[in-house]
């Protein structure tokens, strides 16, 4: 997992990137498998106010996830959860059939078996 720290109007300092790094550990468990997979972190310093930006990148799938508050630190602590709450939700959803479960058709098969 490539890992980029961007910073516009701000430059990021080293105690932000490894802190940074230590909290995408979470992430990389995510893709611990896809050695392409990219996350870019953008911090932009504006009007006394800092918004970080997350993008993942991994096998075609976009994730991003946007935050803004008074501290960089804070925004990590809100974009990351955020960012694996969307992959939770997409997870769930390509396992989700869409032609119907297989307990419901398991159960016609046993009252045709009884008639």
């Amino acid at each position: 997992m490539k890992l980029e720290i961007f910073g516009k109007n701000y430059e990021p300092s080293d105690l932000l990137k490894s802190v940074t790094e230590k909290k995408c550990e979470k992430l990389a468990r995510r893709f611990s498998d896809d050695e392409h997979a990219q996350v870019r972190f953008n911090v932009v310093f504006e009007n006394g106010l800092y918004t970080t930006n997350l993008v993942v990148t991994s096998r075609g799938q976009t994730y991003r996830a946007e935050t803004q508050s008074a501290s960089p630190f804070d925004n990590l602590d809100i974009v990351i959860p955020k960012l694996l709450g969307q992959m939770k939700k997409q997870k769930d959803v390509w396992e989700r059939s869409k032609k119907g479960s297989a307990p419901v058709y398991a159960d016609m098969r046993v009252r045709e078996d009884e008639e």
